[in-house]
């Protein structure tokens, strides 16, 4: 069997995909400047040059051209401007940021509660051991 190396290829496609999130994401910021209410797959990628197919097989890209599109979608441009989507977005952000936060927090308890009970087991291990005589 022949071992190739594909480093290099894989560091190449990797900078690429990269460099093409990099254009979407400024592309993205451009239009929530200009057209708040026109995000779609079409502008974006005509917006970031590239293709349509690119955004549609980059899943988070995917995700989040889908996002903007169904918190714009039906809304005019008055009852919408780009600081009240933003200011939306942020809550959520600050809310997920605090459920993580607290999530984080059980954790380290958990893992602090872990740690007692390794340590109990331990000692009782060697209780056990040496009360049936195998010091």
């Amino acid at each position: 069997m022949i071992k190739r190396n594909i480093d290099g290829l894989d560091k190449y496609a990797k900078s690429k995909n990269m460099e093409t999130i990099d254009k979407v994401n400024k592309a993205i910021t451009k239009l929530k400047r200009s057209q708040p209410n026109n995000i779609n797959f079409s502008t974006v990628a005509k917006e970031a040059g590239i293709s349509k197919a690119t955004l549609y097989n980059n899943e988070a890209l995917k995700e989040r051209i889908l996002g903007l599109r169904t918190t714009t979608k039906g809304i005019s441009k008055s009852e919408a401007p780009a600081k009240s989507i933003s200011k939306s977005a942020n809550k959520c952000y600050l809310d997920e940021i605090r459920k993580l936060r607290e999530d984080k927090k059980n954790l380290i308890l958990q893992l602090v509660e872990m740690e007692n009970l390794r340590d109990e087991n331990t000692r009782l291990k060697a209780q056990l051991d040496k009360y049936n005589g195998k010091d």
